[in-house]
């Protein structure tokens, strides 16, 4: 009788070891795991912003010019800012891409990392010409996460009296 009490405990204290030996690894191993994770959804940011600026420059040559981009946004938020003509996508992170402070240039392309907890990661491409969304000159647009891609085109409408080529964004 008591050997069969004996092996029931000995089965609890081996699998609350077990347990508690996989928390500890999940505890250690997790925080790596999302910052890879965190890693990756920057550079497909990065990767979707050098699309979205090839296709604008495309569109900059010839009035008229339209281009078609299906854009998911899986991370943080894009925001189109058409006072200062600038196509930005914020993410916050848990991984540090730059320095904090820092704005470190990729081409085109800047990128901040803002000292937050997690870190903010603000990649920036800024425009000479007109940029508008929905043909608005004032304010900001920004598109969120969302269950289906956006779809984004990107137009060259005309020139401005300025003699700056009109770009107009919109997504459906």
């Amino acid at each position: 009788m008591e050997k069969r009490g004996q092996v029931w405990v000995e089965t609890v204290i081996y699998t609350l070891i077990g347990l508690t030996i996989i928390g500890l690894v999940l505890a250690g191993a997790l925080p790596k795991i999302n910052e890879k994770k965190d890693a990756i959804a920057i550079e497909q940011s990065i990767d979707v912003l050098r699309a979205i600026d090839g296709k604008v420059l495309q569109t900059q040559t010839a009035v008229g010019n339209r281009r078609v981009i299906d854009l998911e946004i899986r991370k943080g938020s894009m925001v189109i800012d058409m006072e200062k003509n600038e196509i930005s996508w914020v993410l916050d992170s848990s991984f540090a891409y730059s320095e904090v402070g820092l704005s470190v240039s990729l081409g085109r392309l800047n990128v901040t990392t803002s000292e937050a907890n997690p870190f903010e990661i603000e990649l920036k491409l800024g425009y000479d010409g007109d940029i508008r969304f929905d043909n608005e000159t004032t304010g900001t647009k920004t598109l969120t996460i969302a269950p289906t891609p956006y779809k984004f085109v990107i137009e060259n409408i005309g020139v401005s009296g300025e003699g700056d080529t009109i770009i107009n964004l919109l997504a459906n």
